[in-house]
């Protein structure tokens, strides 16, 4: 609780202290309060003061008097942070003092409800937080667990094949062959492997004798299960690893590889195949379950789950903060086990640091087998799953035949947004559409407010599918219009709300378009006045 002393000492205070101060003598806009404390805590967390105006003199304010137990629990519904809130009678003036806490490591606090979605200040104002500070904090990292030292581990419980495979991956990654011939003591200060001249974690998970990792870390292990059925609980293979990761790669990949499948499709009059489990993918998966699980978590292990239908990745540890299923091909690189990263970017076993899911999804879009998801992640889990089968191979062709006949290319990006058009048929935004558009890879299909994307006609010709085109541009359309007529010649008579009701996933001047075309038709006409009118169908005897 704060004493009218202690609004004396804020006031008071140098001016490096993060302080807000704002008249508010009668009012203070709820979307205004979120931006502030948003912007406060974004600074480094420190004051914000109603009732004291620019110049630090006491003015007073009647905000929040009688409901001011209720605002700490209105400010954490709007950005994520409790912030304390006091009321002080100091002789000048009431004042209502938010205490503000400095944001998460490594997160931006967001507001809502006001003029910023990031706010920091800027001066005497609020401004957007700029892509220099929002870099500066996503780069933020939580201590790395794998720099942590682990005492008593030596040189002489490193385990020599995975000593010699990582100078080898290592030579083959920078094409300097005398890496091969470096001394221990140099691979593992070069690859920053050492910390104040002792081991680390990191060393022990990629280089440390299997019963060292035993002894330190058991947790460091990975399970690899198949299942002829996916849906069975009980496996039908198992086997697991505890050992230096640089001597059970290979072995791991040989053993999924052992249960590949080879997935025949058609391409015309040609039967085709492609293997189930592409080994680009994944050894990507693996190797970023490896680096970013979290191995302070005891008792959980890397769970690889394979069938005929499915690959998944299951590892302990939710998304690093501000990574999300959604964002994250798209999200600054964060490492949960940065000198792990480190460590296999600095070798072959990956091609280039922070890249590994665009792999992944790279692939499995152009062997025709969709997206990838994240189902199972939770703040505990970490789950790709990677399909294994070929659900239109015809699509990729489509896009090679439009490449070529074009002179184009497609970035990732932009295969993505296709691939994600494809799945869901329809999309009101597209960032590349004026680039699809022109090639003629997708049509727009609606007018105004209610126009959306589709693949283009070609797309469903070649695929010899004309009636999935037909259902999305036209006869989607007309059902709509059939259903409007069917409900007033139910009810009687309807209204635009009960159009709304109906069609969840139209707006308002899309559903008086359909409307208006119906009256155009001569089958309704509109009754009454503008407010309590209603539809009704037109008579055939008139």
């Amino acid at each position: 609780m704060y004493l009218p002393e202690d609004i004396d000492d804020i006031l008071q205070s140098a001016e490096n202290t993060v302080l807000e101060f704002k008249e508010a003598r009668g009012n203070f806009g709820d979307g205004e309060r979120s931006d502030y404390c948003a912007a406060i805590a974004n600074m480094g967390g420190g004051n914000l003061l109603l009732g004291v105006s620019n110049s630090r003199e006491i003015v007073g304010t009647s905000v929040y008097q009688g409901t001011l137990n209720k605002v700490p629990q209105e400010i954490y519904q709007k950005i994520g942070i409790t912030v304390a809130v006091d009321e002080v009678e100091h002789s000048k003036g009431r004042v209502v003092i938010f205490n503000i806490p400095p944001r998460p490591v490594g997160q931006r606090v967001r507001s809502s409800g006001g003029d910023y979605t990031y706010p920091i200040r800027r001066g005497e104002s609020l401004g957007e937080m700029d892509d220099a500070t929002t870099r500066k904090i996503l780069n933020e990292v939580q201590p790395d667990f794998s720099s942590s030292i682990v005492e008593d581990l030596t040189i002489e419980d490193l385990d020599t094949l995975a000593v010699e495979n990582f100078k080898k991956q290592r030579a083959e990654k920078t094409k300097n062959t005398g890496l091969i011939t470096t001394s221990i003591d140099q691979v593992l200060l070069d690859a920053e492997l050492v910390r104040d001249g002792k081991l680390t974690v990191a060393t022990l998970l990629l280089l440390g004798k299997a019963q060292k990792i035993t002894n330190f870390l058991p947790q460091a292990e990975v399970i690899y299960e198949w299942r002829n059925d996916p849906e069975q609980i009980h496996h039908d293979f198992r086997k697991s690893w505890r050992a230096p990761y640089f001597t059970i790669y290979d072995d791991i990949w040989d053993t999924i590889n052992a249960r590949n499948i080879r997935v025949p499709y058609q391409e015309g009059f040609i039967q085709q195949e492609v293997l189930a489990f592409d080994e680009k993918a994944c050894r990507e998966a693996i190797n970023n379950a490896v680096a970013h699980r979290d191995y302070s978590i005891s008792g959980r292990s890397i769970i690889i789950h394979a069938s005929p239908e499915s690959f998944s990745v299951i590892s302990p540890g939710g998304f690093p903060n501000e990574i999300t299923a959604e964002n994250i091909l798209h999200a600054p690189p964060h490492w949960r086990n940065r000198l792990i990263a480190e460590a296999f970017d600095r070798t072959n076993l990956v091609e280039r640091s922070g890249q590994g899911i665009d792999n992944i999804f790279e692939t499995t879009i152009r062997q025709g087998k969709g997206l990838p998801d994240f189902n199972g992640t939770n703040n505990s889990t970490v789950q790709i799953n990677i399909p294994a089968t070929v659900r239109d191979a015809e699509f990729v062709k489509f896009l090679e035949k439009i490449v070529n006949e074009k002179q184009i290319s497609l970035s990732f990006d932009e295969i993505y947004e296709l691939e994600r058009l494809r799945e869901k048929k329809v999309l009101p935004v597209l960032r590349h559409k004026e680039k699809f558009l022109k090639v003629g890879i997708i049509e727009k299909v609606g007018k105004t407010s209610g126009t959306k994307y589709i693949l283009s006609h070609r797309y469903y010709t070649h695929r010899a599918k004309p009636g999935v085109y037909t259902r999305i541009t036209g006869f989607s359309r007309d059902s709509k219009k059939e259903m409007i007529l069917n409900h007033i010649g139910r009810e009687g008579s309807g209204r635009l709300q009960d159009f709304l009701d109906a069609f969840s996933d139209l707006k308002s001047k899309d559903i008086s378009n359909l409307l208006s075309e119906l009256k155009s038709e001569g089958k309704i006409r509109y009754e009454g006045s503008r407010r309590s009118g209603c539809w009704v169908i037109v008579s055939k005897s008139n």
